[in-house]
């Protein structure tokens, strides 16, 4: 899918039942995912967050475009809040 994050904008912290996959089109995304330093990615970056690893991202201030694969159990809800 592609997700679009408007300036400065915020995903907030959750989950994945399986493995999340993306590539950054357009911007830039610090990502911060449990147990790592968070990683900033420009323009051609990727990334891989393993399932259920709670995570977050925040966008530049020029907003960011990513396409984004998940492999994920279909009976379960994409995402799920984290605390």
């Amino acid at each position: 899918m592609v997700v679009k994050i408007q300036p400065n904008g915020v995903i907030p912290r959750h989950t994945h039942p399986g493995i999340e996959s993306g590539y950054l089109q357009e911007g830039e995304i610090t990502l911060s995912v449990a147990g790592k330093p968070d990683a900033t990615n420009k323009a051609g970056g990727s990334w891989i967050v393993p399932g259920e690893v709670v995570h977050s991202a925040k966008a530049g201030p020029n907003g960011a475009t990513a396409v984004v694969t998940y492999v994920v159990d279909k009976t379960k809800p994409i995402s799920a809040p984290a605390p």
